[in-house]
């Protein structure tokens, strides 16, 4: 079985800790708070140059699924790139890069700079104008540039276990836009760590990983269609209308066919199935 760090360990990454323990990996957390948890967990800060010999010995992956102290471009630069720069550094002496089978990164549909309703995919451009979208891309290309067999699954909305937000909002009576369409793409945290689970299950049974993964469920819903949904499932008044014209920062739809080619099969495939579930348990 691998040994497995998990960089950043916070809700996403201790739900994946417990399923690749039980898959019987040996999982280490890394975080900046003493929490206690269910594996082995390092404490430090990825802002700062990490201390020497932290990082265990022999690493077959690493999965970064940190997130920023704070919502302003310095604390992107912070979370994403400069983390991801300590954390290879750091790693470099522990694990050979070359006995290192994976590093992966938790990304971020916000490197797309589409506005326009299009679709994308792995292969789109990707030239964002905001700043977590541009520090998010930075620390793609330190991955990319490290030398490290690396892979960044970008996430789209995260929903589920306690994430609410668009819940509270269609409660509160949510206004939607529907001219042009505003398109959202999500994915359930179920998902998300079922998707890196896959991907490093993939790695040990020696398949070929792509070094990009869009990982959206199947139904990019445009927001009137989801809040509306969502309103008479929670008995909610119906969204208000609202009819901006022109293009809207960030509005596109995000393809999942290269994960779901890859053999992927969604918990969640849609926000249907997902915020019914959630439904239930919030």
């Amino acid at each position: 079985m691998a040994r497995i760090l998990l960089a950043g360990c916070g809700a996403i990454g201790t739900q994946l800790g417990e399923a690749l323990q039980a898959a019987g990996h040996e999982v280490f957390g890394l975080r900046r708070s003493a929490v206690a948890m269910p594996f082995p967990t390092l404490h430090a800060d990825l802002t700062q140059p990490l201390p020497a010999e932290l990082l265990p010995a022999q690493l077959d992956y690493v999965v970064h699924t940190g997130t920023p102290a704070q919502r302003s471009d310095s604390g992107y630069e912070a979370g994403y790139p400069r983390a991801l720069r300590h954390l290879l550094a750091a790693l470099a002496p522990a694990t050979s890069t070359a006995s290192l089978k994976r590093f992966f990164f938790v990304s971020s549909t916000a490197v797309y700079h589409q506005d326009d309703g299009s679709w994308v995919d792995e292969t789109s451009p990707t030239r964002p104008t905001r700043f977590n979208g541009i520090r998010v891309l930075e620390a793609e290309n330190v991955l990319r540039q490290s030398g490290v067999a690396g892979t960044c699954v970008r996430f789209g909305g995260i929903y589920g276990a306690g994430r609410n937000g668009l819940m509270r909002r269609v409660q509160a009576g949510a206004e939607v836009q529907v001219a042009p369409a505003k398109y959202t793409n999500r994915i359930h945290q179920d998902d998300c760590t079922g998707v890196l689970h896959y991907l490093i299950n993939e790695q040990e049974q020696g398949r070929p990983l792509q070094p990009v993964y869009l990982a959206v469920d199947d139904d990019p819903a445009d927001e009137s269609t989801l809040c509306s949904w969502l309103a008479d499932r929670l008995g909610a008044p119906a969204p208000v209308t609202t009819s901006p014209g022109g293009h809207t920062g960030q509005n596109k739809r995000c393809s999942n066919r290269l994960l779901r080619t890859q053999g992927y099969r969604f918990i969640y495939p849609t926000f249907r199935e997902g915020y019914a579930a959630q439904c239930k348990v919030d």
